[in-house]
């Protein structure tokens, strides 16, 4: 199997390969303590990238668009800057993936997906990205793959580290400000860790040229203004237990910013979400049980000179048990289940408030009949109301085809049937909701090869993944009479090519970690109902055949310096595939330099410069986006 390559600050790299056994592992703390297993543990044969905190170490005051579009060849259709941002995993829509906060999907009820512009990167720790289907391991929604964020204590560097914090505070073009505090404690009894953030900027950047006046055009109605928090807290009960707790407050207000060509009209929105979590783990060298709670609150209100105010408020409350046995040392088994209960009060529904509840049950199986090769059967049963979608399992295998001197080499694949169950807007919105509608439903398997050639100062490590998957049932919004209602009208295929590279170089007190990633993804509409008027065979619209990530990260002596190249072809915007917005470079570049004040002391000055080539280009249809632009960083580090 591949090793870490977390020998180099700023990696993203495939995620650290388990032992070849499935033994629990010891630490000690200070006596004999044993860890649990992780859900990844489960999701054999499938490809996973790692943001980890060193990764994700220059977007502290940004959001998970800023480093995921950066770092990774994900694609993101971004309206704006500080606008709404979907991500699209293997050429899926934003609600095909499933975004899960610390065990728990986050993705707004109503809509089906999440705003990757509101979620800061400040307050987590770590970001786990599986692309494909794993509807049996990680729920409703992992059609197109699963976001994994998490917050809590990862590893036993992260106990025993006593009192640690940072403050940063940034300036940037046209009107950006934005300022961090974290603080954090543990010992080997309690971790705690607490992060604010604040984020604005005015967004009045110049764009297109100049008007019929001779006169710079300047964006309008695109300032925003994020706010963050969040606190978590893990207690160790004894050598066996854990309690846990998690809170995660968002707050943001948006002037939607208005397409070219089309008339201002002073569109505001307010997102905020309240995110409360709590847990209970019991470990043991044969055992291990969980319970979990959350509750949710998510509030979206808009307003603009036509339409009004219109307020949406949704409440989540869910709740996660699960028990794991170690059946050998090669052999565990996981079963569970899950509740959500949704309370939704959204304008768009009418006066009354709709309630709903889905259940969920589950089995987790690995078993490794030999050292070098690795097995596992997942299984889910959904339950929802109206319609039931299928079981869905899950299968993979890995195997270590060769480990000899610096070389590994390793093949893998898995097949996995998965679901997506209709969004509250789509079966309650008034007029046009369709409680009638049927799950999605999605077949797809996916093979690879990863190789690993390693010394003791060069790591060189390369994957390549090919994919295919089937959607049928895809839920599609169509003009009626008078409105517009979601029907079950098409079979959508979804096919590509994933290649990556990662290359750590550490002669001294020189590093170097550079980086390459490369997907080709074809999503095409293969079958449709006579409602269905688009044709079939053609690239979906907004969905890039081509994107990739180039990046580079260099540290010498405290100085750092950084640079990210990425490039995304052309996106058809229209269903006949005639138009298209043309592909677009972006290159962006950092350089910093950390000074120690004193022992526990560091200071970080960083300059960040963003579309250096100072491209004109748009990411959505008629949506401008800033040229050149910077940024610089104060970060005050005690240790």
């Amino acid at each position: 199997m591949l090793g870490s390559l977390g020998l180099l600050a700023g990696a993203v790299r495939p995620a650290k390969a388990q032992a070849p056994t499935d033994t629990l592992r010891l630490r000690q703390l200070p006596t004999v303590r044993v860890a649990g297993l992780r859900p990844t543990r489960f999701a054999v044969g499938s490809r996973q990238l790692v943001l980890d905190s060193l990764a994700l170490n220059n977007y502290r005051t940004g959001t998970l668009a800023d480093a995921l579009g950066a770092r990774t060849a994900i694609y993101l259709k971004n309206y704006g800057p500080g606008q709404l941002s979907s991500i699209s995993l293997r050429g899926t829509s934003a609600r095909h993936t499933a975004v899960l906060w610390n065990g728990f999907n986050i993705n707004l009820p109503s809509l089906g997906e999440a705003d990757f512009a509101l979620l800061p990167v400040n307050g987590t720790t770590q970001i786990e990205v599986q692309p494909g289907p794993a509807g049996a391991t990680y729920g409703n929604g992992a059609v197109g793959g699963t976001v994994q964020l998490s917050a809590a204590p990862t590893g036993p560097a992260d106990w025993g580290r006593g009192w640690h914090g940072t403050v940063q505070g940034d300036y940037g073009s046209f009107g950006l400000g934005a300022g961090l505090a974290t603080a954090g404690f543990s010992n080997q009894k309690i971790a705690l860790r607490t992060s604010f953030n604040y984020r604005r900027a005015d967004n009045d950047f110049p764009y297109g040229g100049r008007d019929g006046q001779g006169q710079v055009q300047r964006q309008e109605n695109a300032a925003f203004r994020q706010t963050s928090f969040s606190q978590d807290a893990t207690l160790r009960l004894g050598q066996r237990g854990e309690l846990s707790a998690a809170i995660w407050l968002t707050d943001a207000d948006r002037q939607i910013q208005p397409g070219l060509g089309t008339n201002n009209t002073n569109a505001l929105e307010r997102d905020q979400s309240r995110r409360l979590t709590a847990g209970y783990r019991r470990v043991s060298t044969r055992n291990e049980w969980a319970v979990r709670t959350a509750w949710f609150e998510d509030v979206i209100n808009y307003r603009d000179d036509l339409s009004g105010l219109s307020e949406s408020t949704v409440r989540t409350s869910q709740a996660q048990a699960e028990h794991t046995w170690r059946l050998a040392p090669n052999a565990s088994v996981r079963v569970g289940a899950e509740a959500q209960h949704f309370a939704a009060q959204v304008d768009g529904y009418g006066a009354a408030p709709r309630t709903e509840n889905r259940y969920s049950g589950f089995l987790l199986l690995r078993y490794d009949p030999r050292p070098r090769l690795q097995l596992s059967l997942n299984l889910r049963q959904a339950v929802l109301p109206g319609r039931q979608p299928p079981l869905t399992p899950t299968a993979g295998a890995e195997w270590l085809v060769l480990a000899a001197g610096r070389h590994a080499l390793s093949l893998k694949g898995n097949a996995s049937r998965s679901y997506r169950a209709p969004t509250l807007n789509e079966r309650y919105w008034r007029p046009g909701g369709n409680p009638d509608l049927l799950p999605e439903e999605s077949f797809g398997y996916e093979g690879g090869l990863a190789h690993t050639f390693k010394t003791t100062v060069l790591t060189l490590q390369t994957e390549l993944t090919g994919y295919q998957q089937l959607i049928d049932n895809w839920v599609q919004w169509t003009p009626g009479a008078s409105y517009w209602s979601p029907r079950n009208l098409r079979q959508v295929r979804a096919r590509g090519l994933e290649a990556s590279s990662t290359l750590g170089w550490q002669p001294g007190a020189y590093r170097l970690m550079a980086r390459g990633s490369y997907a080709f993804t074809s999503t095409e509409k293969t079958q449709g109902t006579a409602a269905d008027a688009d044709p079939v065979g053609r690239q979906l619209p907004f969905v890039p055949r081509h994107t990739v990530a180039l990046s580079t990260d260099h540290a010498w002596r405290g100085w750092q310096l950084g640079s990210t190249l990425t490039y995304t072809g052309y996106r058809y915007t229209d269903a006949s595939a005639t138009a298209f917005l043309p592909g677009y470079l972006l290159l962006n570049a950092s350089v910093g330099r950390t000074l120690a004040l004193a022992p526990a002391w560091q200071l970080l000055v960083l300059a960040q410069g963003y579309n250096l080539t100072n491209n004109d280009y748009q990411n959505y249809r008629n949506r401008a986006l800033p040229g050149r632009n910077a940024s610089l960083s104060l970060r005050l580090l005690w240790r």
